[in-house]
């Protein structure tokens, strides 16, 4: 073989190369729609496309009050090379919804390529009325999927709650769902209720046996009297369609996903006002209400000061309940009430609240005293008003000094210094020579030096300690999350849908609730979402993260089985922890 040979074939294979980098197309920078036509409340995508060139600076322009956004920009990036021929591109696509009949035209979106400004075309989408009117909450013949707003009664008193469902009802597989649009709950006070019944049941609506769940859950409480509408919502909602299904395995493959609009009925509340004469004690509460009180002593002097403490709980607007007044005559002097805390849990599907407000009672008057806390409040599975009664306190108040006030509170929070004012003041004049020797100041301090180094020591110790194992789980987070990743890919490689998307949940919130020092306890989507964006981690990155764990979710739920869908989810996950491993 020649000596020269060699020289040569490497000289051709970098000629060709060459060759094709030459051949690459020119930029080229267009949009367009995937439908000409939409129909009223249909959803669409629209993409803009630059191709064969690196873009900066792209702007979209406005799509107007036509339609609404739903979600965008998705950003994607592809490289192929044809015969020699490389070419590249990169896409921005929205999704939208569209909302008027007519015609309407998107002005030309911009991008930057070396230091040039590329426009695309504009693009042109005809809206169309929809006569399908069968997707509006009520069920049709063959209906395959619709969703209804459901109240829980359809009359409630001021201030009552009010639970309000939106159910889904179906006969195909979904994907995940959003809500587009919702209603403004003009005339109520509204608390979402964060974890509802959310379990698959099966009902019969017009002899059609339908797969139902609640995919969201609000607490309404009504301000006002009288009929109170609630507006029709909108949301949008992804239909796993065609595929052939395994008969061995019941995995669908060939599957697409259709993005489906569906819209609830408005409904309405009939408000109506509380019976009149209520008792005395009655502070506002609406539904169904306990009491528990405490006391810190039964046994004081004039110069003593009391706290009392009421607990409410309820299912209705706390916000509307104030302290109940203890009408404990001239012989007290009660100072307003303070609230301590409040809070909410939830409880048979209901919002449960809690509110604690705390007296200070002063005596004035030596004797013996019964005094007996009542909070009252209107019943309204009874519909009557009722008085609630706690424990009676003996009180044996003797004269004091009347030279001060002792606020102990015995194990209750303190009340702060209370003094009496002065009438006379007294003033002298001399010194103490043994406050200006230097060994009665070390001697007087020395115990308190002493405790405060040992303090100071143990929590630097502890502290210490404690950033140690944030570190160690920080350091330990990518494994673990590669660990489940890995069983995941083994049960995707199995078909085995659940254990599928359990492994890939585990692995998303074990990898960020150890990162961004999440307690196990508070591990749920919205944590976490928070805790990314508190890392400055790109919101487009937050949203992917969010649409990945809902889709989990719901295919959990659901019992979702297509084979692209669960490869599309193992490659969305292993970008995002990509993502966030690099942007830390």
């Amino acid at each position: 073989m020649s000596p020269l040979r060699p020289f040569f074939i490497i000289f051709g294979l970098l000629f060709c190369a060459n060759l094709s980098w030459a051949q690459r197309d020119k930029p080229d920078f267009r949009a367009f729609a995937d439908a000409k036509q939409v129909l009223e409340g249909s959803f669409f995508e629209v993409t803009f496309a630059l191709s064969n060139a690196e873009g900066t600076n792209f702007k979209a322009p406005s799509f107007g009050t036509a339609f609404t956004l739903i979600s965008g920009p998705s950003r994607s990036a592809s490289t192929t090379i044809v015969n020699g021929r490389m070419s590249s591109e990169m896409a921005f696509s929205y999704a939208l919804q569209a909302k008027k009949i007519g015609t309407y035209s998107f002005g030309p979106a911009t991008v930057e390529v070396n230091g040039k400004i590329l426009r695309s075309n504009s693009v042109t989408v005809e809206v169309v009325k929809n006569e399908n009117v069968s997707r509006t909450g009520k069920a049709q013949k063959g209906e395959e999927l619709f969703v209804k707003a459901i109240l829980n009664a359809r009359e409630a008193y001021l201030g009552q709650q009010v639970r309000l469902d939106y159910k889904v009802y179906t006969r195909v597989d979904l994907e995940n769902f959003n809500f587009v649009e919702e209603s403004d709950y003009v005339g109520f006070y509204v608390e979402e209720i964060q974890h509802p019944d959310s379990r698959m049941e099966e009902e019969i609506v017009a002899g059609v046996r339908y797969n139902t769940r609640i995919l969201r859950s609000i607490a309404l409480y009504p301000q006002k009297v009288g009929q109170l509408n609630i507006d029709a919502a909108t949301l949008q909602v992804a239909v796993v369609a065609g595929g052939s299904p395994d008969p061995l395995t019941g995995l669908t493959f060939g599957a697409e996903i259709r993005r489906v609009p569906l819209r609830t009925e408005a409904v309405a509340l009939l408000v109506k006002p509380l019976p009149p004469n209520p008792p005395a004690s009655f502070s506002g509460g609406v539904g169904i209400f306990n009491m528990n009180s405490a006391i810190n002593r039964t046994e004081v002097t004039t110069d003593d000061a009391l706290t009392l403490r009421l607990t409410l709980t309820g299912d209705g607007d706390m916000k509307r309940v104030r302290a109940p007044n203890l009408n404990l005559g001239d012989n007290f002097e009660v100072y307003d009430p303070r609230t301590l805390d409040e809070e909410a849990s939830e409880t048979g599907g209901l919002r449960v609240s809690r509110k604690t407000v705390e007296y200070l009672i002063m005596p004035k008057k030596a004797g013996q005293y019964t005094i007996q806390p009542e909070f009252s409040f209107f019943n309204s599975e009874s519909k009557q008003y009722e008085t609630l009664k706690d424990y009676s306190y003996e009180l044996r108040i003797r004269k004091g000094s009347g030279k001060g006030v002792s606020a102990s509170r015995d194990g209750l929070e303190g009340l702060g210094d209370l003094h009496p004012l002065k009438s006379i003041a007294h003033l002298s004049k001399g010194k103490s020579p043994l406050f200006n020797n230097p060994l009665f100041w070390f001697i007087a301090l020395a115990p308190f030096l002493a405790w405060s180094g040992t303090w100071a020591y143990q929590y630097l110790r502890a502290f210490g300690k404690e950033r140690r194992d944030q570190m160690r789980l920080q350091k330990s987070a990518r494994k673990v999350a590669l660990d489940h990743l890995n069983h995941a890919e083994q049960h995707l490689q199995a078909k085995q849908s659940r254990d599928f998307y359990d492994a890939v949940s585990k692995a998303i919130l074990g990898y960020l609730g150890d990162k961004l020092n999440i307690p196990k306890a508070d591990w749920s989507k919205e944590n976490i979402s928070a805790g990314m964006a508190q890392l400055n981690v790109q919101p487009e990155l937050v949203e992917r993260l969010q649409k990945l764990l809902q889709n989990c979710e719901m295919a959990l739920f659901a019992g979702q089985a297509n084979a692209t869908a669960m490869q599309e989810t193992y490659t969305n996950a292993l970008e995002i922890l990509t993502a966030v491993e690099d942007n830390n």
